[in-house]
């Protein structure tokens, strides 16, 4: 019996996520890092990482949409046809 494969979002949406999570609670655990520069530089990490990961989780997600097309013997592109 042939059973699809369960795929994985992958290292890199795992590690964008947990340096999301760092770049958040690290100002909170040190004082210094509250004033001024430190949180531009913080809104700017996190605005980048935040990029990635939805770049990152919009070709998963197109992949996975790919596969399950193809294992239909359609064309991913155009589906209906």
């Amino acid at each position: 019996m042939n059973t699809p494969q369960r795929q994985h979002i992958g290292l890199p949406a795992l590690v964008a996520m947990v340096a999301m999570v760092a770049v958040f609670l690290i100002p909170a655990w040190i004082p210094a890092l509250r004033t001024a520069p430190w949180e531009w530089i913080v809104v700017a990490i996190q605005a980048i990482l935040t990029v990635a990961l939805v770049v990152y989780l919009v070709r998963f997600v197109r992949k996975q949409r790919d596969d399950y097309w193809r294992e239909r013997g359609k064309d991913p592109r155009h589906p209906e046809a």
